[in-house]
């Protein structure tokens, strides 16, 4: 069964029930009650992307107004153009209104004020969900949308959801990489928050379990959700809190041998996972992250062959009875508060580092050895 079998979205006049909520619009009324939440959402060309988002749209149970984004990079046969709905065979322009309340449109320029707009333009959503071209990188397209609050934006970025074809992906993950960069696939897996295992029906229990182990060695902090034909559970999808100060611990399905298997991949791309006792001096944590992520330095040791794509650490701080979060996707990060330490809760830091070249690198030595006090 092909990803291109679903009943398209339905569209609505001007005057038909999309417009119906024009009540509880809201305009430009200045700053939000609440933010809305962005899902990036990637993965390799045929892996689901369309079938997922077709049934999102399709969904009527749902209650949600969610504006589905398609982002354009380079030229426009790159856009999966199955997925631009269409109205007695003529394809629409610029953005579609669906009778269950959904959005979806097209937007070249995928910056964050270009999505404001378009809430000011048709109302305020629930959700957002950007889909990526199967070829795009999603670190620069997660960098525009994660945001400080002082900026003051109306989105903010809710986590990354990477499909993968149980089928296909093993090839796709040990395609050639060019001029020595980490092969796009294995990138869109490294930085997912959640990875969709599409299509484990077409599979043996043996090839899917193959595929898992890869994925895993090269990102052992996403959570991995098997499923046919893309059908997913929405909570998969939405709210996932993988970017504030909600801290999903990352440690339970990671590898603690990140080395395990990865013959058959990218050897290159890998998890590395440490846990340590004791207070950190959170300055001192940010001139590490800062030499790590900015400068590709440890211990005044240039790493030419580091690229980190991914942090996460939950971070015991000096007089502080807080739980602290860490997030980096490549040279950005942030630090938030992620709530009091419960009583008898083991303190202790945690760290996940996914990235190339990471292998010969004693990250938690050196982190002991700058950040604990």
């Amino acid at each position: 069964m092909d990803d291109f079998d679903e009943e398209p979205p339905i569209l609505v006049s001007a005057d038909g029930p999309f417009n119906s909520h024009a009540g509880d619009v809201l305009i430009d009324d200045g700053p939000p009650q609440t933010k809305v939440p962005v899902t990036i959402v990637t993965g390799h060309l045929g892996s689901g992307k369309t079938t997922l988002i077709t049934r999102l749209l399709n969904d009527t149970t749902h209650g949600k107004r969610i504006a589905v984004i398609l982002n354009e990079f380079g030229e426009s046969s790159g856009i999966d153009k199955s997925l631009t709905v269409n109205k007695d065979g003529e394809m629409a322009e610029e953005w579609l209104e669906l009778e269950n309340g959904c959005l979806c449109c097209s937007i070249k320029d995928a910056g964050v004020k270009a999505v404001e707009n378009l809430m000011k333009k048709k109302g305020k959503f629930d959700y957002i969900m950007l889909e990526t071209t199967g070829l795009a990188d999603p670190g620069p397209i997660a960098s525009m949308f994660w945001l400080d609050d002082e900026l003051q934006s109306e989105i903010y970025l809710d986590g990354i959801v990477t499909l993968v074809d149980a089928k296909f992906g093993l090839e796709q993950l040990k395609e050639p990489s060019q001029n020595g960069t980490v092969n796009e696939a294995v990138r869109q897996v490294a930085l997912a928050d959640r990875i969709i295992l599409n299509k484990v029906d077409l599979v043996t229990e043996d090839d899917v379990k193959e595929l898992e182990d890869s994925l895993k060695t090269i990102n052992g902090a996403a959570a991995i959700v098997r499923t046919t034909r893309s059908l997913v559970p929405i909570e998969q999808l939405l709210d996932l809190h993988c970017f504030d100060n909600v801290f999903e611990d990352p440690f339970a399905s990671s590898k603690t041998d990140s080395k395990a298997s990865a013959k058959h991949i990218d050897e290159t791309v890998r998890t590395i996972v440490f846990t340590l006792p004791g207070i950190v001096d959170m300055s001192k944590l940010d001139v590490w992250l800062q030499d790590l992520l900015w400068e590709k330095t440890l211990a005044g040791k240039v790493l030419k062959d580091l690229e980190v794509l991914r942090l996460k650490a939950l971070i015991n701080a000096k007089d502080d009875g807080q739980k602290n979060v860490v997030q980096a996707v490549r040279e950005l990060y942030d630090k938030q508060q992620g709530g009091l330490w419960e009583s008898g809760e083991e303190r202790v830091n945690k760290v996940v580092i996914i990235g190339k070249g990471v292998d010969d690198i004693d990250f938690k030595a050196s982190f002991e050895r700058n950040c604990i006090v």
